[in-house]
């Protein structure tokens, strides 16, 4: 029933209360605008931290870069927690959740990092958009969610359009492909893990644990490495990467507090963009026509993957 259709409320006054609700829709309007540009930016951030990262791969090992962006991640993140009171809930991450996304951002962050290395940057940006529905087929293998046949066939077609990217067996085909899917696998047991966190963690302090472990895991990897004192620039890129992915971060914390669901996370695909123009501009490379097909395949079942899981919550929300 909407506003002024209810007994006993006269025609002007239901005019009255018009406004009340439309001023309302102009705040939630107005919200959802400030948490598109906020979780564009982050994808931005994460594009430019993504670019320095590829810039300094030419010059040091990967378990390197990950070490020296670890490292300061990890200290500007303990900085921001200490203030806030964010350890004072450190006694409730030594848990199983906590461990498993550590290994998957361990995982993921390695992976990721060798692809993006050896593979053109929008490429390997475009097969990470299968992670939202590789999450969809986790949580039903393993947490037992119901997933309709539409999500189960967005599935089959978002691995689809990453067949066309990668082609294997062409001429074009890298294994490093396969390197870029398996950090999709990490980060989809990255995400699994972090729905079982106590929800008392703060996110900075869940980021902090994060970093400290893909540091950890990059020193442990040292002796087997060529490691070398990074010059005055490179030490500039990969502070610059370390800020960025911060930036990133909060950004999409600020996105999602501050919209609906529904209107930001589609705006998370912005992040293809901002790689092809990266791709094109710092690197020299843009994507043949094939390549573009997979990687609009691969958007379209994951924003379908996404509507259909928004409206099966409102559903149940309506059953409840």
């Amino acid at each position: 029933m909407r506003l002024g259709e209810a007994e006993g409320v006269s025609e002007s006054e239901g005019r009255g209360a018009r406004p009340a609700a439309d001023d309302g829709g102009k705040v939630a309007a107005a919200a959802n605008i400030r948490a598109i540009v906020a979780i564009s930016l982050a994808m931005a951030s994460f594009a430019c931290g993504d670019t320095l990262m590829k810039l300094a791969s030419a010059s040091l090992p990967t378990s390197e870069l990950l070490f020296i962006r670890g490292i300061i991640i990890f200290v500007v993140s303990l900085i921001v927690a200490f203030p806030t009171g964010a350890l004072r809930e450190l006694r409730h991450v030594f848990e199983r959740a906590m461990a498993g996304r550590i290994v998957g951002d361990v995982g993921g962050g390695w992976f990721f990092q060798s692809a993006l290395a050896r593979l053109p940057y929008a490429d390997l940006t475009a097969i990470c958009q299968l992670s939202p529905m590789m999450l969809t087929a986790a949580s039903a293998i393993f947490l037992g969610e119901r997933v309709g046949w539409r999500r189960w066939t967005a599935t089959a077609v978002g691995l689809l359009g990453v067949l066309i990217i990668v082609r294997p067996g062409s001429s074009t085909f890298s294994w490093w492909a396969l390197v870029g899917i398996a950090s999709v696998l990490c980060t989809t047991v990255r995400d699994l893990s972090t729905r079982g966190i106590n929800r008392r963690v703060p996110a900075i302090l869940i980021m902090a644990l994060s970093a400290g472990g893909v540091t950890l895991a990059a020193v442990a990897v040292a002796p087997f490495s060529n490691w070398q004192w990074p010059e005055q620039t490179l030490m500039l890129e990969l502070s610059g990467a370390a800020m960025f992915s911060l930036l990133g971060q909060l950004g999409i914390i600020i996105a999602m507090r501050t919209g609906e669901v529904s209107a930001v996370v589609p705006f998370r695909y912005t992040i293809i963009l901002f790689s092809i123009v990266s791709s094109v501009v710092v690197f020299g490379h843009f994507p043949d026509a094939l390549t573009l097909l997979g990687i609009a395949i691969v958007t379209l079942a994951g924003l379908y993957t996404f509507y259909r899981e928004q409206k099966l919550r409102r559903l149940a929300a309506r059953k409840s």
